[in-house]
């Protein structure tokens, strides 16, 4: 996996632990919609549902972790920057609105993610 893939997924992952709860809805939708993205999906090898999964399998721990650091705002803000270039930013801030949607409601943390996102990228 490209360092770039691993930015767009750890990114959007973020949306799913920034209420501290997780919830098999909120994988769910991650899962189902990063799929979609053309990026992931034209990738040789594509990465399908289940490799994504893997991908969340493997890396929730220390995402979570960074979540709750005090350093996560500048973690953030690198990984926007890095994604910058990025053709699809549109759909990616969709697809954490649907995450932070999954569990029926959407935390005051989650929105605070994609409207720094969409501020930083100049999507407002």
């Amino acid at each position: 996996m490209s360092p770039e893939h691993n930015n767009i997924l750890s990114l959007i992952a973020a949306t799913i632990f920034a209420d501290r709860r997780v919830l098999d809805s909120e994988v769910q939708a991650f899962v189902q919609s990063t799929a979609k993205l053309k990026l992931l999906k034209n990738s040789k090898p594509a990465l399908t549902e289940s490799l994504i999964l893997v991908w969340y399998e493997t890396n929730r721990d220390d995402i979570f972790k960074t979540v709750k650091a005090p350093y996560f705002k500048d973690w953030f803000y690198d990984l926007l920057d890095k994604l910058s270039n990025m053709e699809e930013k549109d759909l990616v801030i969709e697809i954490m609105q649907k995450i932070s949607r999954a569990d029926g409601s959407v935390h005051v943390s989650e929105r605070a993610l994609f409207t720094l996102a969409k501020r930083h990228w100049g999507l407002t």
